[in-house]
């Protein structure tokens, strides 16, 4: 087989409790070391992550623009490979991670402009990690997502997240590149972008990446919070909704403040929200089970808990973008005037 040349990029912030083993792995792949580059771009970290990374023949850029998207796009731009793979600081990659993907995207039809594969859990990560990883590969938890629930087929989809994506270059600078506007969510965006030009993205199921579920309650609700400002902000930027699912615990929040407020003079709204309620905990209730299998532990049924709490702050983010724009579009009408 002839290899074509590979840029590998890893856009990194504050990553040093995982930035070695991430290296280590790829200096590891199974693939001619002269066919690929180890890009390593970061975001001005403050802990040691710098020094780690000058431990490794890899390549380091900084970013001073400290987020992931202007991360990517300095990656890309420095990049020598007319392919580009990305991955994250806390992600460990498979030996034959890039070869299975090489070999994928140089098969597939013209129009794939990007293969990926799924984003596994580390069995060592705490407790709280493993049961977020294992409720987010459920329906309720990622809305089917393939990445998410890490299918066994091979088939096309709709994005594919970059802890685990190979692109063709040029189809990303067709594109756009990465907006570098968005601080999360930002591969979702270019995604969105690159479908809208008629190319498919491809998952491969044998393309493996381990991925770190740091988090406590707190970290992991505030991430999903900045994840519902995001799927708005993709929503106002492009018209239309980029997952079909994202409005819904907005919806629900809505309905459910609208149904206590009119009580006194309504209960039809109250007894709907009452018998949505009940279905909504079934729901979580057998996703539960679910992940209690999955994992062969008691702790699954903390799932119970999880799903709630990222159904409830995706919900409130997705709002208070919306909220937030109107108020400063309402400040700057006023100040013009």
């Amino acid at each position: 087989m002839e290899y074509p040349f590979i840029s590998v990029v890893v856009g990194i912030r504050n990553e040093e409790r995982y930035i070695e083993e991430c290296i280590e792995s790829l200096l590891c792949l199974d693939y001619p070391q002269d066919s690929y580059e180890i890009i390593i771009v970061d975001g001005m970290s403050t802990d040691k992550t710098r020094e780690l990374v000058k431990k490794y023949p890899v390549r380091l850029i900084l970013n001073e623009r400290k987020n992931v998207a202007a991360a990517r796009n300095l990656g890309v731009e420095n990049s020598r490979g007319n392919f580009v793979a990305f991955t994250d600081g806390d992600c460990k990659v498979d030996t034959l991670w890039l070869k299975t993907l090489v070999n994928e995207i140089k098969s597939a039809p013209k129009d794939v402009a990007c293969v990926g594969g799924p984003n596994l859990i580390f069995d060592n990560d705490p407790v709280f990690g493993r049961v977020v990883g294992h409720a987010q590969e459920t329906f309720l938890g990622s809305g089917g997502s393939a990445q998410s629930k890490n299918s066994t087929k091979k088939y096309y989809v709709s994005s594919i997240p970059n802890c685990n994506a190979l692109y063709k270059k040029n189809i990303i600078k067709e594109a756009g590149q990465f907006d570098e506007r968005f601080i999360v969510g930002q591969d979702g965006d270019l995604n969105y972008r690159i479908n809208k030009r008629g190319y498919k993205f491809l998952y491969v199921p044998e393309a493996k990446v381990l991925h770190h579920r740091r988090g406590t309650p707190r970290s992991f609700s505030v991430r999903m919070f900045k994840y519902g400002m995001w799927m708005a902000e993709l929503f106002k930027k492009h018209g239309e909704f980029v997952r079909w699912y994202a409005f819904l615990p907005s919806i629900s929040i809505l309905f459910a403040v609208f149904s206590l407020i009119v009580y006194p003079i309504y209960t039809a709204p109250v007894i709907a929200l009452l018998v949505m309620g009940i279905l909504y905990f079934i729901l979580v209730f057998v996703t539960s089970i679910q992940v209690t299998y999955k994992m062969k532990s008691k702790y699954g049924l903390f799932a119970l808990f999880v799903i709630p709490i990222q159904h409830i702050t995706y919900g409130l983010g997705f709002l208070y973008s919306f909220v937030n724009s109107l108020f400063v579009s309402k400040t700057r009408s006023l100040s013009d005037s």
